[in-house]
């Protein structure tokens, strides 16, 4: 990944906001609700659109969602490489054309062609992204606290 990094939409949302256990417990919980939608999405758009040689590494991580192993650095490492996976393949299938029109001011407009079977992955990877940026602030805002809590007793 290159480029400057910068803060999750989540993050964005609680700047500024006490992190406390109520909290984290409440990002926590929506985190879980939100592999049930993941898991929903992997297994009726995701892995069936995919050919069979990929589907090993998306059926992968709904097996890890199924066992609610989704609270682990490996585990956003995994889901945020199959969001990049399947980013670069709603791109490559997805086209911008120029469309004429006599009548339009430039002349014509641009319009966008998605292949067949690309806009329900599109969607599903908006799913996923959610799911990341919930399960990362639970993970960070959960070792905040330990480290904070480390450093107030020393």
């Amino acid at each position: 990944m290159n480029g400057p990094r910068k803060l999750s939409r989540f993050a964005e949302l609680v700047d500024g906001t006490e992190m406390t256990p109520d909290l984290i417990t409440g990002v926590v919980t929506a985190a879980l609700m939100q592999a049930d939608v993941v898991a929903d999405e992997l297994d009726g758009t995701v892995i069936p659109g995919l050919p069979a040689a990929q589907r090993a590494f998306p059926s992968a991580i709904a097996s890890k969602i199924a066992r609610r192993d989704i609270f682990v650095d490996s585990f956003a490492r995994d889901l945020k490489t199959l969001i990049e996976l399947l980013a670069g393949q709603v791109r490559k299938r997805t086209h911008v054309f120029f469309q004429g029109d006599e009548n339009h001011v430039r002349g014509g407009y641009e319009s966008i062609f998605r292949e067949p079977g690309v806009q329900p992955l599109a969607a599903a990877l908006g799913e996923l992204d959610l799911l990341y940026d919930l399960t990362s602030a639970s993970l960070n805002a959960t070792y905040a606290l330990r480290v904070a809590g480390n450093l107030i007793d020393e």
